[in-house]
């Protein structure tokens, strides 16, 4: 089967930060470095609202960055990164991509949806209303907290896909839908309806006695490389 370009470019991509990873692991310098940044990150994440954490935070981002600026393969990562990127544009600017829309009669109107993809920061719904629509984003470092209870969810399933790096999830469900929770991390602690875990490599998979009969149903699923997750009804 012939691989297109964009599969040969995540490939190369992959060889180089595996690259990254080993020049690091081999220098132990930089390998302490870059696991101690990673505790203050988490740790700064985790008591974000003192200023303890978001000294720890920042100054844990700020060792990290650095300590990955030291490596050879890094550098060569980015500039291939920069080139890949730079390709693209190029490519789609010779062959630009068209397409005809025809209007019905009736006003089209886009929804602005409440959440977005962030790198870094954090999103919370709060007290507000918000669409009750399908939730698909990905995020850097940072928190996503989504409040259910301000919402009155269609009848159906409503899913909820949140993938992060490092960062914290924090939802909370009505008492009377069905709720399904598929969470991986390779990294941290899950708390979903008072049962918590805490450890490395975490799938978990939990539904509650509604589910199966509920006409109103929640399917979360969320990824992070490190972090936690919470679930609880409210």
């Amino acid at each position: 089967m012939k691989r297109n370009r964009t599969d040969i470019a995540a490939y190369i991509l992959f060889a180089l930060l595996a690259a990254t990873f080993l020049e690091l692991l081999i220098s132990v310098g930089p390998f302490i470095f870059l696991a101690g940044s990673s505790l203050m990150i988490y740790y700064g994440l985790k008591k974000i609202k003192k200023r303890k954490g978001k000294f720890f935070f920042y100054s844990g981002l700020v060792i990290f960055i650095l300590t990955l600026l030291s490596s050879g393969f890094f550098i060569l990562t980015l500039f291939a990164l920069l080139f890949y990127t730079m390709y693209v544009f190029w490519e789609k600017a010779r062959h630009p991509h068209t397409m005809e829309i025809r209007l019905e009669e009736g006003i089209q109107t886009r929804k602005k949806t409440f959440f977005r993809n962030i790198i870094l920061g954090d999103q919370r719904t709060g007290n507000q209303i918000f669409s009750s629509d399908n939730i698909n984003i990905q995020t850097g470092i940072g928190s996503t907290v989504i409040h259910f209870e301000n919402t009155v969810l269609p009848k159906g399933d409503t899913v909820v896909i949140v993938r992060g790096f490092i960062g914290r999830v924090e939802i909370s469900v009505p008492y009377d839908v069905g709720v399904q929770i598929d969470h991986s991390s390779f990294y941290g602690q899950s708390t979903i309806f008072d049962q918590a875990e805490l450890g490395f490599n975490q799938n978990v998979t939990v539904e509650n006695p509604l589910f199966s009969d509920s006409p109103r149903r929640l399917r979360i699923y969320t990824s992070l490389v490190a972090g936690d997750i919470e679930v609880m009804y409210r």
